[in-house]
């Protein structure tokens, strides 16, 4: 089973007992993440992403703008642009169905699309069904996210690892014409196909190029801006490095932009090329890395010289779905949000109880992210029904704020 990802295009997929999660991996690579609630608490995932419906309370209308604000429960003001189709229906206080076209993004509420009328059973704002099991969503995402294939089609990966014998069952019903493998002996699947690395990857501001050099990302409210160094490296042929680097580049800046879900207006500061051969040998490149991002467009280089192009609001970034502002002085950095480190510190402790079936770990958690722990006591639950009351979770006022350590 470790060596299922050899060969074509694989999904794997981890269904823990805090959340699940699931990796694209493309060549051996992972290529794109998803994260949802894990099985059994779908229903509690009131995430405004792409696709999702929602019933929503009209708050305010402002026809000069042609605009509704809308709340659809995530206490952010959702934005609807009224019409023709829906100008009557849109009335302060009324309660109406949409469906998300773009998520919230930099405290800025989702971009709705009017269905109509809610259910008639609806009371309030909130996700409307159908909801479907976590993993079975995950795939779907997945699949929508893939690259696509000589005749522009989207090619869905025909193989899926799971740790789940029950959502194993889910998928293979769904999706009969794809081989999914029941991996029950992985303690930790992402770590196994390498999505693990790849996602420690995905949250740093430096990434270092094949054969030299690095990329710097950082995300802002307006754009990604992008800035490629070649660092220290030198070469008998300057000209040559600097072609060579922002080839590299190229498909560094591409994956990364997808790995991360980053959308909206991005610019790259690739090394200027002299030559026009070298030039236009890039510029063939670019086209082809871009056209592996769905929905990439408004590509070109400025006078200056810098790469801009866009790509769609799918999600939020993982950047800013799962990390907060942290104070800093001058500048603010960022840290992870508490519920990514209670997830991370259970997560940790499942896989060492499924590693080993005789061991008794010991979970020591800072005093915030024990107390967040005990705000979630299911998930200390369904550890004990799954591998039974062998482990043990303890506040330690010695850790740092939201550190954890795992022993036994």
């Amino acid at each position: 089973m470790r060596g299922v990802s050899d060969s074509g295009p694989l999904v794997v997929i981890e269904c823990g007992v805090a959340a699940t999660r699931a990796a694209l991996i493309e060549d051996g690579t992972a290529r794109r993440f998803w994260f949802g609630p894990a099985r059994g608490d779908e229903a509690r995932d009131q995430a405004p992403t792409a696709g999702r419906r929602f019933a929503a309370r009209v708050t305010s209308v402002d026809r000069g703008l042609a605009a509704a604000f809308l709340d659809i429960g995530d206490g952010l003001d959702a934005y609807l642009s009224v019409n023709g189709k829906n100008r009557a229906h849109l009335v302060e206080g009324a309660l109406v169905a949409t469906v998300v076209k773009s998520p919230p993004r930099q405290g800025k509420g989702a971009v709705l699309k009017w269905l109509g009328a809610p259910p008639p059973d609806c009371a309030g704002p909130g996700r409307l069904g159908p909801v479907d099991d976590a993993a079975l969503e995950a795939l779907r995402a997945l699949d929508e996210t893939g690259s696509e294939d000589a005749q522009g089609r989207m090619a869905r990966p025909a193989r899926i690892v799971i740790d789940d014998g029950a959502a194993r069952a889910v998928l293979a019903a769904a999706a009969p014409d794809r081989a999914v493998f029941h991996d029950a002996l992985c303690d930790a699947l992402f770590e196994t196909h390498g999505a693990e690395a790849a996602l420690e990857e995905a949250f740093a501001r430096v990434v270092p190029l094949r054969g030299g050099g690095r990329i710097t990302i950082d995300e802002t409210e307006a754009l990604t801006a992008i800035d490629v160094d070649t660092g220290a490296l030198k070469a008998a042929s300057p000209a040559r490095l600097r072609e060579k680097i922002a080839l590299a580049a190229a498909d560094e800046v591409m994956r990364q932009a997808r790995l991360r879900d980053i959308g909206g207006h991005v610019v790259a500061d690739f090394p200027a090329i002299g030559a026009p051969a070298a030039r236009a040998r890039f510029a063939g490149h670019l086209k082809s890395a871009l056209a592996a991002l769905p929905g990439a467009g408004a590509a070109g280089f400025s006078k200056s010289g810098l790469y801009s192009f866009t790509l769609p609001h799918r999600a939020q970034s993982l950047m800013e779905r799962f990390t907060e502002p942290a104070p800093a002085d001058p500048a603010p950095g960022r840290r992870f949000t508490l519920d990514w480190r209670a997830k991370s510190a259970i997560r940790a402790l499942e896989h060492r109880l499924r590693a080993a079936p005789s061991a008794r770990p010991r979970l020591a958690a800072a005093v915030d992210l024990g107390a967040y722990l005990d705000q979630k006591s299911e998930w200390t639950v369904r550890l004990a029904e799954r591998y039974g009351a062998r482990f043990a979770i303890v506040a330690s006022p010695q850790l740092e704020e939201r550190g954890f350590d795992l022993s036994e």
